[in-house]
This record gives C-alpha cells, sequence and structure tokens, in this order.
C-alpha cells in the first residue's frame, strides 16, 4: 500500500484481488484519533442528540422503547452529525471506491451507522444493490469502516467471496434479526445457480480499517456471541457520479427527493465527492471543510 500527499495509491494487485473476489480489505485506514471520535458519536446520536438539529432518515433502536439484543442502525446521518459527515463525506474515500468500480466518479447515496451490542442478532445476508434497482444505473458500492476490532464471534461482516458476479436479486428479504436462517437468502440465489461450494469470509480486522465491496456481493453478519464486544462501524454506499432516478418508482426514504416529472438527483441530497476532472458539490466546503483536508489515511 502506497500513499502520497493526494492520498492512499491501490496497486494493480490490490485492483485484480477486488475484481476477482468483490470486496478489498485496508487495514488501519483511519488514524486512531479519527477513530475514537467517531466511536464517541454512537451513544449520543442513539439518545437524540443531532448537532445539526436534523434527524436522520432511518433510525433503527431507540433508548427504553427497543430491545437490548438488537443490532442498532442509523441511516443518512452524514445530515446529522458533522463529525460523522467529516468521514463519510470524504474525498478520499469516493476517489479509492470509483478507481475500483471504474467509475468518473461517486456521489453520496446514503450513510449507515451500526452498533452491534454484546449478545446483538444477526443482519440477513442481501445485496446492497437491490435497494438502488430504481435508479439508472442501478450501481453502488460500499466502504465499510470499522471502529472496534472485529471478531468472526463478535457478529463481524461476513462476504461470499466472488458473488459479486451472481445476478441481482429483485426484492430484499428480511432484513433486521430475520426468523430464518441470517443466510438463508443468500443460499436460495446459491441454489437457483446450482452453486454448492460457497466461500464465505469473516471479515477480522483492527479497529480503523477500510473494507470495500462490491454492490452484487453478498454480504451480512451473524450474531454477537460474545458478552463482552461491541461492534461500531460505519458504512458509505456511494452510487456512480452520473447516477439519476428512473422515471417511475423509488425507494421508501429516498422517494421523498425525487422531484416531479425529473429523474435528476439533488446534490443537496445526493452530493457528489468526487470526480476526475475535480468537481465537489459547492456546499461541502461550508459543511464539512474537514472532509477536504483531514489525514482520513494513516500515513507510513
Amino acid at each position: 500500500m502506497n500513499h502520497d500527499k493526494t492520498g492512499l495509491t491501490l496497486s494493480a494487485e490490490q485492483i485484480e484481488s477486488f475484481d476477482r473476489d468483490g470486496f478489498l480489505v485496508l487495514e488501519r485506514f483511519l488514524d486512531r484519533e479519527l477513530v475514537e471520535r467517531l466511536a464517541g458519536r454512537f451513544d449520543p446520536l442513539f439518545s437524540g442528540e443531532f448537532d445539526t438539529g436534523i434527524y436522520p432518515d432511518e433510525w433503527y433502536w431507540r433508548t427504553g422503547m427497543s430491545l437490548s439484543d438488537v443490532t442498532r442502525h442509523m441511516g443518512n446521518v452524514w445530515k446529522s452529525d458533522r463529525t460523522i459527515a467529516g468521514v463519510v463525506l470524504s474525498a478520499e474515500i469516493a476517489r479509492i471506491v470509483a478507481t475500483l468500480a471504474g467509475w468518473s466518479g461517486a456521489r453520496m447515496g446514503q450513510d449507515t451507522l451500526w452498533m452491534k451490542p454484546p449478545k446483538g442478532k444477526e443482519i440477513a445476508f442481501h445485496q446492497d444493490a437491490t435497494y438502488v434497482s430504481y435508479l439508472d444505473p442501478p450501481l453502488s458500492m460500499t466502504c465499510w469502516l470499522t471502529l472496534d476490532d472485529t471478531r468472526a464471534d463478535g457478529g463481524t461482516i461476513e462476504y461470499v467471496r466472488g458473488s459479486h458476479r451472481w445476478p441481482l436479486v429483485e426484492r430484499p428479504g428480511d432484513f433486521h434479526a430475520p426468523e430464518r436462517w441470517y443466510r438463508y437468502a443468500m443460499e436460495e440465489a446459491a441454489s437457483a445457480l446450482g452453486i454448492t461450494d460457497l466461500d464465505i469470509v469473516a471479515i477480522e480486522v483492527p479497529a480503523g480499517s477500510a473494507v470495500i465491496h462490491h454492490g452484487y456481493l453478498w454480504h451480512g453478519s451473524g450474531p454477537n456471541r460474545r458478552s463482552d464486544t461491541i461492534r461500531r462501524s460505519l458504512g458509505v454506499h456511494l452510487l456512480p457520479d452520473n447516477a439519476r432516478f428512473q422515471p417511475t418508482g423509488a425507494s421508501y426514504i429516498f422517494g421523498r427527493y425525487k422531484r416531479v416529472g425529473d429523474t435528476m438527483m439533488d446534490e443537496n441530497f445526493f452530493p457528489i465527492l468526487w470526480t476526475a476532472e475535480g468537481y465537489r458539490s459547492p456546499f461541502l466546503a461550508d459543511y464539512c471543510p474537514d472532509a477536504l483536508t483531514r489525514p482520513l489515511v494513516t500515513r507510513a
């Protein structure tokens, strides 16, 4: 892994590995001090403390209302918290993701904040691109950032190596704490393709690592079997910079941002984070100026 003044330079071997497996692990991607500050935002956020005064688009788990063993989840926290925004709106992350995807640029689709408590329940296997089928093109990439050391028995993310070459399922199934075996939908898709030899990889990496995966790659996470381990992480779900809505249809969240009679994706809600030509949505310079200058990547 090489670093220069502009950030991380991916090697030919890393790009080849991503193309083959559908994911790429970059250990210790974030500086330790930044990891600690990000992790420190979780409890205030799940207690409803939003420093911008704006609620996230998704808020799954409420203090005093939700079961203690449910995996906690928020979506589009960049609108609610400037510390989170300073990372998930990073031009550096967008550049690396776009490079692996072969895109000319990348824009924000959604961020996700995850907290799997001790003995926390599963997240069902799924393909992220299923949730953007209403876009043109229906493509996505995810950068998963670990804020705690991850362990196989601690509910870490699991990937089916090479499954980004499988067809995209049309409809997602159960997600949080599924009633059936959390790998059921993936195994059903594999069976339909006649695939029986599954290479499932549990990602065990130190805090501050980044794992980038293709939108078609099947992934999920098992239960946290430990009583002394919390798994906190951030997901950065990016789209091609030229993505647009399809003329009809949209998700229950993103449909609220679709203009009547217009397929354009408004940069106020889906900001462009990086392009090869050097463009970045102008409002970001004021909203999260640190995202341009903060040293996200640990320097060699």
